[in-house]
């Protein structure tokens, strides 16, 4: 039997044992005394703050939460500033934070910054250095679609319908070797990177790979933790004032920034690496809750000051 992530029963028992180590009755009490109030949380979106089928009120296994929904309420009404962070484009994130009642985004993993709803908007280009935009039209037009497709095909496509929606970078998924394809991209189109934005929750009926991972071409010198750095000095945050959420191993980079970072378990279950980086980061959380459970998990931590929930990991560290 295996897993939602294809891992069978016994590694999946395996990586939750793991798990608790990094868990909150193990690491939170530690970081909750080098945190100070915390005024700005940056969060993942996709399999993070939403649930399944990525609605914020679906819950995994089954069923219906307005958990993610009382913990988003309480942390504005503390004044606490919820900035979403993703993959998606700014043209989907401005929607989004309307109908959350948000203010601020950043949008393309860290290209766009948008503040006051979209009313201003910050393009960061890394080291392509083109006008903000201009940069989508240079990355198709410099070659570098066209090379990924001709070089790796049945493992890459467009990630469609989502990839219609892009201001700045292309859209893809497949399954790719990512030291492989950045070495030749540094060779070939310097200035440009592919960043693997976490594994997708299904199948391409015309790709021949073992799983799929969203992909995003983009300039090098760009990410979301560098958005984030860049918008915390801008406003005047400091790093104990600032948390992150997130399920990919590009999220956990989130930690060289902020107080703390939570990995949602999800997150640390799908990515084989996890256990190693996770190790390495002494701020970083794996939180008992899976998406949107997890995500209010964290917030009912930093924010609303509780304490770590049930008992689970303590039990899996026993057996």
């Amino acid at each position: 039997m295996s897993s939602p992530w294809g891992l069978e029963e016994s590694r999946l028992k395996e990586l939750e044992r793991t798990a608790a180590q990094f868990s909150p009755h193990r690491r939170w009490d530690h970081l909750a005394r080098r945190l100070s109030t915390v005024r700005v949380v940056y969060t993942d979106v996709d399999g993070t703050m939403l649930g399944p089928g990525a609605c914020f009120f679906t819950r995994f296994g089954g069923g219906y939460t307005l958990r993610p929904a009382r913990i988003l309420l309480e942390a504005l009404k503390r004044g606490v500033d919820v900035v979403l962070v993703s993959g998606r484009s700014g043209y989907q994130l401005r929607e989004n934070v309307r109908l959350l009642g948000l203010r601020n985004y950043i949008a393309e993993l860290g290209v766009e910054t948008g503040y006051d709803q979209g009313e201003r908007v910050v393009i960061d280009t890394g080291e392509i250095g083109v006008p903000g935009e201009e940069l989508y039209r240079f990355i198709h037009d410099c070659g570098a679609v066209d090379f990924l497709f001709s070089r790796y095909p049945g493992r890459l496509e467009y990630h469609t319908p989502w990839s219609r929606y892009r201001e700045h970078t292309p859209l893809f998924r497949g399954f790719l070797d990512l030291e492989e394809v950045n070495r030749e991209l540094g060779e070939r189109f310097p200035g440009l990177k592919v960043v693997d934005n976490g594994v997708l929750p299904f199948r391409s009926p015309t790709l021949d790979v073992p799983e799929v991972h969203a992909y995003h071409l983009m300039p090098r010198g760009v990410s979301k933790e560098r958005a984030a750095l860049n918008d915390m000095k801008l406003r005047g945050f400091s790093r104990h004032e600032a948390i992150a959420v997130g399920d990919s191993l590009a999220d956990l980079a989130f930690s060289e920034v902020v107080g703390a970072f939570f990995l949602v378990r999800n997150g640390f279950l799908a990515n084989p690496r996890a256990v190693e980086l996770v190790r390495e980061r002494e701020n970083v959380v794996v939180t008992e809750g899976y998406l949107n459970e997890g995500w209010a998990e964290a917030l009912e931590l930093a924010v609303l000051g509780g304490t770590p929930p049930g008992g689970l990991d303590e039990d899996l560290l026993q057996a």
